[in-house]
């Protein structure tokens, strides 16, 4: 199948609005892609024609959405090519997964005097609750720095690592940098010391496959919003072997067995053992749609055309005076940066006057903003549905602010 930017862009209804008198050039996918008419339409029509509570009903509106809902956990699973649709859970996005493992496996795993291992580049997502844990815990989290080009220092890791390493914790792609990193070859080392495994995919799966049996991560984590469907779901894959161990972390009708007021409750296996209430049915159903979108374009055409856009933004970018760009050359999505001395609040306000949408401020990554000893940064993401045209009015918009500001 030939890929078509502009085929993709008729299915996005906003990417045709119109903003402060220009045409939208939407660069924030990387905060939350924008959603194709097939994943709009399969949410409305649920709603519309087919919505009832899941698993608890027998009339055929319910059994109807309990079998579209475990559908798209058979896609998801498929998507991530996992052993089962039972290792996956449904979240609300990417967060509440990693707090799901934290509180969960982590309250049963961790004890006084383990540690947990990190990286300098995560999102606060995967940070803070580790932080929350080990202070809980009596644990020490541990930080893999980075090299003075913005990749990890991997070098590093195999003195971190010791017999008490119970978990390492690290972004597949980082949301700021756009590095994607060495996550097989992180996980091989941590296993070989007996620590787990958890990767932020937040970033990773909407640029191209990903085999968490060939990866072997014990945990791997997606939201749907980054994946061009809606908010509020997303996908947390786990080893069944680990999460069929795991405690629940939240109670509620759907994660149970049996309830008894004189003899305790028992509780469902997983995964509904941790889908505690009433699902987002509805994001669930979309969910399924924008998987069933990236896989009819297909993910290897999907990341070739979005390198090919990445080379040419770049190029573009290193025509622009006092223009500084954050990381290695070789990256995924995103592309963050600042002009001259100029804050990125100002630069940003500026890009969308004239149309341009990106994100500007600390991108949920405030240690990452004190190594590189900036206040905040620009970030520009593309996704499938951008253009080279767009690019170049990027190019051309920080040009025309460093011309009219010095």
């Amino acid at each position: 199948m030939t890929f078509s930017v502009q085929r993709v862009r008729e299915d996005f209804p906003v990417l045709t609005r119109e903003v402060n008198g220009q045409a939208l050039a939407y660069l924030d996918s990387a905060a939350s892609a924008q959603k194709p008419n097939q994943v709009i339409d399969a949410e409305s029509e649920f709603y519309r024609h087919g919505y009832a509570a899941v698993h608890r009903g027998i009339h055929t509106l319910s059994a109807e959405a309990t079998q579209r809902m475990e559908q798209v956990r058979l896609k998801a699973a498929s998507f991530l090519n996992a052993r089962s649709p039972e290792e996956l859970v449904f979240v609300r996005g990417t967060t509440e997964g990693i707090n799901l493992v934290a509180n969960s496996w982590g309250e049963s795993q961790i004890q006084p005097g383990d540690n947990i291992v990190i990286t300098a580049m995560e999102h606060h997502a995967n940070i803070v609750p580790w932080q929350m844990l080990c202070a809980r815990k009596q644990a020490e989290l541990r930080v893999i720095p980075l090299t003075a080009e913005g990749t990890l220092a991997l070098e590093a890791l195999a003195g971190l690592l010791d017999a008490k390493t119970r978990l390492v914790a690290v972004t597949h792609v980082s949301n700021v940098l756009g590095v994607e990193n060495p996550v097989a070859d992180i996980i091989r080392i941590a296993h070989q010391h007996g620590a787990k495994v958890l990767v932020d995919g937040a970033q990773a799966v909407m640029h191209h496959a990903v085999d968490v049996q060939a990866l072997d991560c014990d945990f791997y984590l997606f939201s749907g919003h980054k994946l061009y469907g809606p908010t509020g779901i997303g996908v947390l894959y786990a080893k069944e072997e680990i999460l069929q161990d795991m405690p629940p972390w939240e109670g509620g009708g759907s994660m149970i067995a049996t309830v008894s007021l004189t003899e305790g409750t028992t509780f469902a296996k997983a995964p509904w053992r941790f889908e505690a209430g009433t699902p987002n049915t509805g994001g669930i159903i979309a969910l399924g749609a924008a998987l069933d979108y990236v896989n009819a374009l297909g993910l290897e055409n999907i990341h070739a055309y979005e390198q090919t856009l990445m080379e040419y933004a770049l190029a573009g970018l290193a025509s622009v005076p006092t223009l500084t760009v954050y990381g290695p050359s070789q990256r995924l999505g995103v592309i963050a940066f600042n002009l001259g001395q100029h804050h990125a609040y100002d630069v940003g306000s500026f890009l969308d006057n004239y149309g341009i949408a990106v994100r500007t401020g600390l991108h949920c990554a405030m240690p990452l903003m004190a190594h590189y000893q900036v206040p905040a940064m620009c970030r520009a993401s593309f996704a499938m549905y951008n253009t080279h045209e767009e690019a170049d009015r990027l190019v051309a918009g920080l040009t025309r602010i460093h011309q009219l500001l010095g």
